[in-house]
């Protein structure tokens, strides 16, 4: 599972290339990249499956892992979204620091870009809320108090997990730009170490998935579609 979102991340974009070659772009792969808030959902699907089939063997359900009860709800909804201020220190502080290392420049690059309407709908309504819960259940949920077994150490488990974590941006979109692909592995890990010992000292997965899903719907709704309303 610690690679299984890159590997899926690939194959979900290998296969919207090729709908654009089909349609004779000259450049699918590139074409391609923009739709990632789309076939995300294909990353999340093949993610989803493994996770099925990895909790069954154990002898659990794929919902233990997210570790919810309703008693808690309210609160770890109001959670979730205090989360998101101290989040985005950290996320816009790994992407200011990265973008700067990489591109000396304080704006880093983008990286949303141009999509029809009704898929920059998707990408604001549908996309986050599935991507935030897979991706909290597969590093959180599943990995981390995995390797917190196997390697016996809690601080090997979270560098394991958030580097691999970080590691999977590198994939999503796959661009073979190399500064691009080395900002995508660097900017995330001041986040995905804050989110592993958020989880580690909460063990409950919602607040995280809706943190998660508000600023990845923000981020899609600033970038993707206003610029198509205010058009």
């Amino acid at each position: 599972m610690l690679f299984a979102r890159a590997a899926c991340a690939v194959g979900a974009q290998a296969l919207v290339a090729a709908v654009f070659a089909l349609r004779a772009s000259p450049t699918p792969w590139h074409d391609a990249e923009p739709w990632l808030p789309v076939y995300g959902t294909l990353i999340d699907a093949g993610c989803l499956v493994l996770l099925w089939r990895l909790t069954r063997r154990e002898g659990i359900r794929l919902f233990d892992l997210v570790g919810f009860e309703r008693s808690r709800l309210v609160r770890d909804v109001a959670l979730g979204f205090g989360l998101v201020p101290a989040s985005l220190v950290f996320i816009l502080g790994g992407s200011y620091a990265a973008g700067w290392l990489l591109y000396g420049t304080l704006t880093p690059p983008y990286l949303f870009g141009h999509l029809s309407l009704p898929a920059a709908l998707y990408a604001v309504l549908m996309f986050p809320f599935i991507w935030g819960l897979t991706e909290q259940m597969t590093y959180n949920g599943y990995l981390v108090p995995r390797f917190q077994v196997l390697c016996r150490s809690t601080s090997v488990a979270i560098a394991v997990v958030a580097f691999t974590w970080s590691l999977q941006h590198v994939f999503m979109p796959l661009t073979f730009d190399a500064k691009f692909m080395a900002f995508r592995l660097l900017s995330p890990v001041p986040f995905s170490v804050f989110a592993t010992l958020v989880y580690l000292r909460l063990r409950r997965l919602v607040p995280l998935a809706i943190a998660h899903a508000l600023m990845d719907g923000a981020s899609v709704l600033i970038g993707v579609l206003l610029p198509l309303i205010r058009a």
